[in-house]
C-alpha cells in the first residue's frame, strides 16, 4: 500500500498507531499489534512489547511467498505456548498483526479490527484525491508570506488588550462500538454507556453527573441524548455504547460500526 500523496508518512503512520491504540485499549489481551504491507514494512504499532516484529514479518513474508500457489492468505492465527499471533488482511497487499494472550475472545477482537482499521483507512483515502495546488513562483510565495505576517501582526495586536477568558478543558472524545436494543418501552433519547466512561469523564471535567452526550458517526451526523451507565455486567469494559434502534436508524448506522461520543456539556444543566 503506497501512503496517499496529500499525506506525509509521518501523520499517515499516526492515524494508524491511533487506530491500534484504541483496539489495545478495548481489547486488553492485545500485548502488542502492528500494521505491515507484503513488501515487509511496518506502516504503524502499538503496545510493543518483547516481541520481536521483525522476526513475525520475515516469517510471515516466507508463508506469504508459497501461499500464491493457493490464491493468497486473508487470515493466519497461530497457537503459541503463552498465546496467540493472528494476522489478517485489511486491504489489499495491507496486513494487521496481533499478539494476544491465550484467553483472548477471537470473536470480539476481529469485529473491533474489522471496524476500527478500516474506517480510518477510507477516512485517509478520502483525504488523499484533493488534488495539489500548484506551487507558485518564488517571488509570490516571498509576497504572499509577508503578508501572512503582516496579517499575524494585526490579528495579535488586536487582540492583547482583549479579556483572557478562562480556558475550558478539553472535552473528552470516546470512540465505542455499537450495540442496538429496542422494544416498547425504550426511551428513543436515551443511550447507555460503560458507567466506567461515565466517571473518568466527570472528573475530566471536573463535573458531578454526565447527564448528556454526543454521537458523531464518521459520515458526519450528530445526535444529542440522554445518557445513563450500562446495566448489563456483561458487557462493561467492552468499549460499548447502547443505542435505541430508531435512533440508529436515525442516524444510519447499524450494530458493530464505530461512533464518536463525547460529553455535550454545553448544553447540561
Amino acid at each position: 500500500m503506497q501512503v496517499p500523496k496529500m499525506i506525509d508518512e509521518e501523520t499517515y503512520s499516526f492515524a494508524l498507531k491511533n487506530a491500534l491504540t484504541e483496539i489495545g485499549n478495548i481489547c486488553p489481551e492485545v500485548k502488542l499489534s502492528f500494521i505491515f504491507n507484503q513488501e515487509g514494512k511496518v506502516l504503524a504499532e502499538a503496545q510493543k512489547g518483547e516481541c520481536n516484529i521483525e522476526k513475525i514479518v520475515s516469517d510471515f513474508e516466507e508463508i506469504f511467498q508459497k501461499s500464491h500457489v493457493i490464491g493468497g492468505i486473508n487470515s493466519l492465527t497461530i497457537d503459541a505456548k503463552k498465546g496467540k499471533v493472528i494476522i489478517s488482511n485489511i486491504q489489499e497487499g495491507v496486513y494487521l498483526a496481533t499478539v494476544t494472550s491465550k484467553n483472548v475472545d477471537m470473536k470480539y477482537l476481529e469485529t473491533v479490527s474489522r471496524v476500527l482499521i478500516p474506517t480510518v483507512l477510507k477516512l485517509l483515502e478520502k483525504i488523499a484525491p484533493a488534488p495539489l495546488k500548484k506551487p507558485l513562483p518564488e517571488k509570490n510565495v516571498a509576497v504572499k508570506e509577508e503578508s501572512q505576517e503582516k496579517t499575524i501582526e494585526k490579528i495579535a495586536e488586536s487582540t492583547i488588550e482583549e479579556k483572557v477568558e478562562p480556558e475550558m478543558p478539553p472535552v473528552p472524545t470516546n470512540q465505542l462500538i455499537v450495540d442496538t436494543f429496542g422494544g416498547l418501552l425504550v426511551r428513543h433519547d436515551t443511550v447507555k454507556i460503560d458507567s466506567e466512561i461515565l466517571s473518568q469523564w466527570s472528573e475530566m471535567l471536573d463535573k458531578k453527573n454526565i447527564n448528556l452526550v454526543e454521537i458523531e458517526t464518521f459520515e458526519g451526523k450528530t445526535a444529542q441524548c440522554k445518557v445513563k451507565p450500562i446495566k448489563d455486567t456483561k458487557l462493561r469494559g467492552k468499549g460499548i455504547i447502547r443505542i435505541p434502534e430508531k435512533l440508529c436508524e436515525l442516524l444510519d448506522i447499524k450494530k458493530g460500526e464505530l461512533v464518536r461520543v463525547r460529553p455535550a456539556i454545553s448544553k447540561e444543566v
